[in-house]
């Protein structure tokens, strides 16, 4: 799980959003509650306009606590969710 963390880091690095995804799919599926597999899933998501499946990770996080994720990663989901949220609503708006 660990080498595939690391190289969906190299992906994202590289902007390949959909190896990331793929990688931290299937760290989740063994670890379901990864913080950095849930993050760096949910920024490639995002990265990709797949706004309800970022957010639905971004959730998962946040429910994690701010003592498993740390302040940091807690602050980032917390303005991702907000972020998110706007672009669902506008997605709506234009469907």
């Amino acid at each position: 799980a660990l080498k595939l963390l690391n190289r969906s880091a190299c992906h994202k690095q590289l902007s390949n959003f959909n190896a990331v995804i793929d990688d931290t799919s299937y760290v989740l599926e063994e670890q379901p509650e990864n913080p950095k597999a849930l993050i760096r899933r949910a920024q490639a998501f995002e990265a990709c306009e797949r706004y309800r499946l970022a957010l639905q990770d971004v959730r998962t996080a946040l429910g994690l606590g701010i003592s498993v994720i740390g302040q940091q990663n807690y602050g980032l989901c917390t303005s991702m969710q907000g972020r998110l949220e706007r672009a669902i609503k506008i997605d709506r708006a234009q469907s």
